[in-house]
């Protein structure tokens, strides 16, 4: 039986594995992630080997942009934009604890941001932090999480438990004609990305001790199992850039002094376990930084985007 993903960490970890763009064959290879004490967290990159790590600003839950130019992430509790190394930094929302922001997602074209907020809803924004929109609506006693756009944009997948245990639910991009995808009263669903090409649907599934990576059609229909062979509890799952490959985080069931990341092709075979050198990892973004002028606007590498299933501060 598998262990189920446990709240009991010190660290909060997201993660960026970044692939060298083919316009610019000599750019290093990086990981962006966020991690590091409760009362220090941080992002930080480093290279592909795990060396040379590297403090970018403070903050939490991170999203580059999809041209690789800007940051979006949580500080202070609130939503915050800066360029892609943590220079000039603007502050969209004016959030403070107990109030707070995170588990912000660029829009497909760069113009909004979608985060969840501690009041349970789901809100959008304008990059220049404008038109600030409460897409859910919901009492205080429903949570809705952790939204991430399809592909074309018009859509926004997320997590919610107004019907009962954690599910995943899709409405458009404007809030409207929420439809829910999953409904298994023994389990809960979370951690959702469209593919792609937007015909499928990406989650995580915790079923009692059980945690697993499941794939279904966009409209909720012939959800797979794809990690039914691994022992250790999987989640927060995402997508390559071209959807042949999906990457998630394997919980061990020991504290270590590692974080593990597992890559897998898209119907779950050929798992590969990439090693990092701090614990608790969970990717937020995979994705291409620029790292020079001459790299092409849109990232041509791997991309996806993840956002783990607790943005909250663990004990």
């Amino acid at each position: 039986m598998k262990k189920a993903m446990g709240l009991t960490c010190s660290f909060i970890l997201t993660s960026t594995l970044l692939l060298p763009n083919l316009a610019n064959a000599s750019a290093p290879k990086q990981i962006l992630f966020s991690g590091g004490s409760l009362h220090k967290p941080g992002i930080y990159k480093m290279n592909e080997d795990t060396t040379a790590v590297t403090r970018i600003t403070d903050g939490v839950s991170v999203d580059a942009s999809p041209d690789g130019k800007k940051l979006a992430f949580i500080k202070n509790d609130s939503l915050y934009i800066s360029d892609i190394d943590g220079k000039h930094q603007v502050r969209l929302t004016k959030s403070r604890f107990p109030v707070y922001d995170s588990s912000p997602r660029w829009s497909p074209d760069g113009k909004k941001i979608v985060f969840s907020r501690s009041d349970g809803n789901i809100y959008s924004i304008d990059k220049n932090g404008k038109n600030l929109t409460n897409l859910t609506n919901t009492d205080e006693t429903v949570i809705n999480s952790e939204p991430d756009w399809s592909p074309d944009g018009s859509k926004i997948v997320f997590h919610s438990n107004r019907n009962g245990n954690s599910h995943i639910f899709v409405m458009n991009a404007d809030g409207s004609s929420v439809k829910q995808l999953t409904g298994n009263k023994q389990s809960s669903e979370y951690s959702a990305h469209f593919s792609p090409d937007g015909r499928k649907i990406l989650y995580g599934r915790s079923i009692k001790a059980d945690s697993d990576i499941y794939i279904m059609n966009a409209d909720g229909k012939n959800p797979r199992n794809l990690t039914k062979d691994i022992q250790e509890a999987a989640a927060s799952p995402l997508w390559s850039d071209d959807g042949k490959k999906i990457v998630f985080t394997l919980n061990e069931p020991r504290i270590t002094d590692h974080g593990y990341l597992l890559i897998m092709n898209a119907d779950g075979s050929g798992k590969a376990t990439i090693k990092l050198p701090i614990n608790f990892v969970n990717p937020y973004d995979w994705n291409q930084l620029e790292t020079t002028q001459s790299a092409s606007k849109q990232s041509s590498g791997i991309k996806a985007t993840i956002n783990y299933l607790s943005d909250f501060l663990f004990d």
